[in-house]
């Protein structure tokens, strides 16, 4: 008998080394293209679903499995097989993949179905494509996963098995039949070991094979129990299908398969439906039944086929776990095609393995570990299609990462199903690195890229990038940038890139950076993604895993290119300018001080050109357009050096081919000239492509009577530097001049213009006029804004802000202004200012402004007393009370300190002497849960000069306070505008849920802007005798005040109104305050006496 089968062999491998001469000979032997008109007329497979798209092809059968002869079986020799066979794609092209066979039978039960043969390849066109497939009486049936296309099937489509549809899994809609998984999410004993959620992977050169007791039902047996004296054959033959399918996936990704036992007859049921011992329950039926049926060392995981349209595994991480193994079921009225094999069936596997639900929030059923795709997920432990929100039809066939890690875990030493057979495999696993973690701006694109080494070489290497963020979101729907929680990008299938663009690169091209399954954040907070590496070898599949952390910084970005905003024009060796918005990049957390710049010259997609790197991060740079880069749609992409976020122009534009240029060195295309003068502007000329003609140099817009010269007035070589002189500039000539320098070749003619600016300043300057404030102004609120007309004569401005017109005590200024304005918060409330502005240019200096005076408003802030009352009732109140006088011009709440579990359950309003009342927060973190946010304690201030919105205050809950920082209220302030201080001012503290948790307002304080000042009240009793120092101050600095009788009240705030400190009644003379722990920037200090009130700056440094 061994004789015979190594003749055999030899016979088949000289077929398959004849065979392999040619590829269309192969071709001709089994694969024809066809079309769906040739068939119309023919009988069809009944078929679940109709893909949208596809391809018909005829096979010959019999001459496929002639190919397939001597397949040598996986596991049985470390030699490459030598059996190449081609299949059609989806496209309609034909690739090679080398073959083994791969039986999913014990060898009792094969040596019985002869007919059923199951197989796995390799691809050879596609080294990343992995299939399964199996011929059995029902023909050819393939998977095919690759990291270069979706999932693709190849099903008979004809009933006389000559016709074969291909299709990939894009193509398939709806699945119209319902399903629900009915699993009961109990926590895995070994998941709950791994408190940090550590990295597992199938990476320990191990191929684990478990015996599957796959019983069905009558009702499901009779579907395909169509022969008669052939049923259980065909029965097997659809279970083979189906698990043949099912193992594609559990390979690459697990690293295991599944075998059917030996007594498989003894479990498939056909013909009367009373005769199978299920009668609508599932789950302790097959245990009962497998119990009574099989020895418990018969088989590791035992499941259930049949029509009920649910699915439940029993249990989850039972695998090997007698009394409870064999408890799975996967039922559907039509259980064939993909969504039974994948969305189901290897679904409930998945739990019997040890696997959760991924989804985060329809149904959130997982094990709190696992919950990191947002709404209905897409992977195989998903709910995608049964969703109230579907992130798409039906599950992809890949295990997220947090599967892979916990049925790894689980079926390894260690684990609760350790039974498997275990072959030692020769294939090295591949190793992944994810990179460093990295702060990136908010409201910005970034890229994940990865690093992946493999023994055996690169090539069939995919790469899967998921976020690993399971706490619940804060909404049920689609994701949204404010949530500071839960996962905002969907899991993708592996690709052949260890790079994944987030979100995807045809997003952020068309200029969308939330598109609504990738939302980019907009707020600070914390991600967390895995990097995952699939080796995806046909002799025993290996993979590696890794984590990384992605911050988003809410204080910096939108990162965002400002240049190249229309369809423009480069030409090639030209000298360019890419500009874009800083964003306070360059600060701390993101702290990136440089950038790197890069060229696409297919709209986006690839960036093979580095324009420039490691440039400084302010915002422009010059860059050389390279040679070779022609293209109508180029696009820019800068990008923090050392970071992943980016940002990429708005539009394609040009790169045209170049004769040749005028090369401007940076900074060189702008001349500024105090008339009379002369300007020159220095360039090189560069040729290209070895062009040789004589080039005359011209310029056009220099002022009318200057003249525009050139040395040397003419260029043939390449590199000829050249001096452009523009004479005869008068100072009555002042203004911003564009002038167009031209190249000019002829025969044929190329002409190439670039631009340079001509400023010119002169020693005479006419009298600014001012704007804002008005002169004779009054109530005037900080923060102050000056405003003056520009003149174009002036380059800076000089301001001065003083208490008396003859400016002998000036308390603010400013030099060096570049743009018309300045705003100062560093005033005292009801002061008269007098205010005047010069201006300067490279002449010199301008005499001052005309003086404007006006007066600020009166703001007083008062601590409330009525304080530490506890929130425990459905209400309550605080009040302050106020007895002096005047018009209110502005409202804030410089400080609101409460202690309050769940601070989700508590709104606040504030309600004037009037009874007019607004509405300043009103339970954080709802709507976007319908619970709010289960953070603690509040410690902020409100003003409607805040720079954080309302929206901000609603979506922040991470922090320790839960939330802290300045807001704006939800209704403005500015209610209150007009209205009287005097009486009684009331904080309302509203909380909806008493029953559990209760708070404690610990402190607030109103502050009150009037004009004009209540009568009697001076603003410069004080000032002379206070003196603050050392300023600046590294953290201790003194209040010394002088002769001054009395005691005081100080308060100090930062600059954009948080309050710092705040003490009243201080007697003593010299006070010493302490800023140590306070952050570096400026604050200011108001000091209140008897009949005084003065404010001060300071500097922390």
């Amino acid at each position: 008998m061994k004789n015979c089968l190594k003749k055999i062999t030899s016979i088949s491998l000289a077929f398959v080394f004849i065979a392999s001469v040619s590829a269309q000979n192969r071709i001709a032997n089994y694969w024809s293209k066809s079309s769906l008109s040739a068939v119309e007329n023919v009988s069809k497979v009944n078929r679940n679903a109709q893909p949208t798209t596809s391809q018909i092809f005829n096979l010959d059968l019999n001459a496929f499995k002639t190919a397939l002869i001597g397949a040598p079986v996986r596991g049985e020799s470390t030699a490459k097989s030598t059996i190449i066979v081609e299949f059609p794609t989806a496209d309609g092209k034909l690739e090679k993949y080398r073959v083994l066979e791969s039986p999913i039978m014990e060898p009792a039960l094969a040596v019985t179905l002869p007919m059923i043969k199951t197989y796995v390849a390799q691809g050879i066109d596609d080294p990343t494509a992995y299939m399964r497939f199996s011929v059995t009486q029902f023909g050819l049936h393939t998977m095919s996963l690759s990291g270069k296309r979706s999932t693709t099937y190849i099903d008979p489509f004809t009933s006389d098995l000559s016709s074969y549809i291909i299709y990939d899994r894009n193509s398939l809609g709806v699945d119209p039949q319902p399903f629900e998984c009915f699993t009961d999410q109990g926590e895995l004993p070994s998941l709950k070991q791994r408190e940090n959620n550590g990295i597992e992977a199938v990476d320990d050169q191990k191929f684990r094979t478990f015996r599957l007791a796959q019983t069905c039902t009558a009702e499901y047996g009779n579907i395909f129990a169509v022969n008669a004296g052939t049923e259980f054959a065909d029965i097997m033959a659809q279970m083979t299908i189906t698990v043949n399918r099912v193992n594609s996936v559990y390979e690459i990704d697990l690293g295991t398969t599944l075998v059917f036992i030996a007594n498989q007859a003894a479990l498939v049921f056909w013909g009367a439906t009373n005769s199978d011992p299920w009668n609508g329950e599932y789950n302790t039926t097959t245990q009962n039944f497998l119990n009574a049926t099989l020895a418990d060392s018969d088989y590791d995981i035992g499941h259930n086929f049949n029509t009920s349209g649910g699915g439940n595994a029993g249990c989850i991480g039972c695998v090997c776990v007698n009394g409870q193994k064999g408890s799975g079921m996967t039922g559907r009225a039509n259980p064939t095609g993909d969504p039974f094999d994948i969305d189901y069936v290897a679904h409930e596997y998945g739990h019997q393995f040890g696997g959760y639900h991924t989804m985060n929030t329809c149904s959130r059923s997982g094990s709190g570990q696992t919950e990191v795709e947002p709404a209905s997920g897409s992977s195989i432990m998903s709910y995608a299609g049964i969703c109230a929100t579907n992130v798409q039809s039906n599950s992809d066939a890949h295990f997220n990462y947090v599967n892979v890690r916990d049925i790894s875990a689980n079926i390894k030493p260690g684990g609760t199903s350790t039974c498997a057979v275990e072959t030692t495999t020769t294939n090295n696993p591949p190793t992944a690195n994810a990179g460093s973690n990295h702060t990136i701006p908010r409201s910005t694109a970034f890229v994940l890229e990865g690093i992946a080494t493999d023994a055996d070489g690169m090539g069939s290497l995919t790469y899967e990038w998921s976020q690993n963020d399971p706490a619940q979101a804060p909404g049920n729907g689609t994701p949204q940038s404010t949530w500071t929680s839960g996962p905002l990008y969907r899991a993708k299938m592996p690709i052949t890139s260890p790079d994944r663009y987030m979100p995807q690169l045809s997003d952020v091209i068309a200029g969308n950076l939330t598109p609504t399954w990738e939302v980019t954040p907009s707020v600070a907070r914390t991600m967390n993604f895995s990097f995952m590496v699939r080796d995806n070898t046909a002799s025993g599949p290996q993979t590696a895993d890794d984590l990384m952390v992605v911050t988003v910084d809410g204080n910096s970005g939108p990162f965002a290119v400002t240049s190249q905003t229309t369809n423009v024009t480069w030409n090639e060796g030209a000298s360019e300018t890419v500009t874009w918005n800083v964003a306070n990049t360059t600060a701390a957390p993101v702290s990136s001080a440089n950038v790197d710049i890069f060229l696409s010259i297919d709209g986006g997609y690839t960036y093979p050109y580095t324009l420039a790197t490691g440039v400084t991060n302010n915002g422009t740079a010059s860059i050389i357009v390279p040679v070779g880069a022609t293209t109508t749609t180029a696009r820019v992409m800068v990008r923090g050096a050392g970071n992943i976020f980016f940002a990429l122009n708005s539009t394609n534009f040009t790169v045209q081919a170049s004769e040749f240029v005028m090369t401007f060195s940076s900074g060189a295309t702008s001349s500024d000239v105090c008339g009379p003068g002369t300007a020159t502007y220095n360039f090189t000329y560069n040729t290209f492509s070895g062009f040789s003609q004589t080039t005359t140099f011209s310029a056009t817009g220099n002022p009318g009577g200057t003249t525009a010269s050139f040395s040397p007035t003419t260029a043939v070589t390449n590199g000829t530097g050249v001096t452009l002189t523009i004479s005869g500039i008068t100072a009555a000539m002042i203004g911003n001049y564009s002038i167009t320098v031209t190249g000019t070749a002829p025969s044929p003619l190329v002409v190439k213009n670039t631009l340079v600016t001509l400023n010119v300043f002169s020693s005479t300057f006419n009298a600014l006029t001012l704007s804002s404030p008005t002169n004779g102004a009054t109530g005037v609120m900080g923060p102050y804004n000056f405003s003056w007309i520009a003149d174009v004569n002036a380059s800076t401005y000089d301001i001065d802000i003083a208490t008396d017109a003859a400016f002998t005590n000036i308390v603010d200024f400013a030099t060096g202004l570049s743009t018309n304005s300045y705003v100062t918060s560093a005033l005292l409330s009801n002061t008269m200012y007098y205010w005047r502005v010069s201006p300067s240019n490279m002449c010199g200096s301008g005499s001052f402004s005309n003086t404007f005076s006006f007066t600020s408003s009166t703001c007083n802030t008062t601590p409330s007393t009525d304080v530490g009352g506890v929130i425990s009732a459905a209400s309550m109140t605080s009040v302050v009370n106020i007895t002096g006088a005047g018009t209110i011009v502005s409202t804030s709440i410089p400080s609101l300190m409460l202690t309050h579990t769940w601070v989700g359950d508590i709104a606040a309003t504030l309600t004037s002497p009037l009874g007019t009342t607004i509405q300043l927060f009103d339970g954080p973190g709802i709507p976007a849960s319908t619970y709010g946010c289960a953070g603690d304690d509040l410690d902020v201030s409100f003003s409607d000069a805040a720079a954080s919105t309302s929206n901000d205050f609603e979506n922040m809950c991470n922090n320790a306070p839960a939330i802290n920082g300045a807001f704006q209220p939800m209704a403005a302030f500015s209610a209150f505008n007009g209205e009287s201080i005097t009486g009684t001012w009331t904080l309302t503290i509203l909380d909806s849920y008493t029953a559990l948790d209760d708070g404690v307002l610990n402190a607030w304080s109103l502050e009150l802007c009037i004009n004009p000042l209540p009568t009697g009240v001076s603003s410069n009793a004080l000032n002379s005798e206070i003196s603050i120092y050392p300023n600046p101050t590294s953290g201790l600095f003194n209040i010394n005040l002088g002769n001054y009788d009395g005691a005081i009240n100080y308060t100090i705030t930062t600059i954009d109104g948080r309050l710092v400190l705040h003490n009243q009644n201080i007697s003593d003379n010299n006070v010493t305050i302490d800023l140590t722990n306070e952050s570096k920037g400026m604050y200011l200090i108001k000091i209140d006496g008897v009949n005084s009130s003065n404010v001060y700056k300071i500097i922390k440094e």
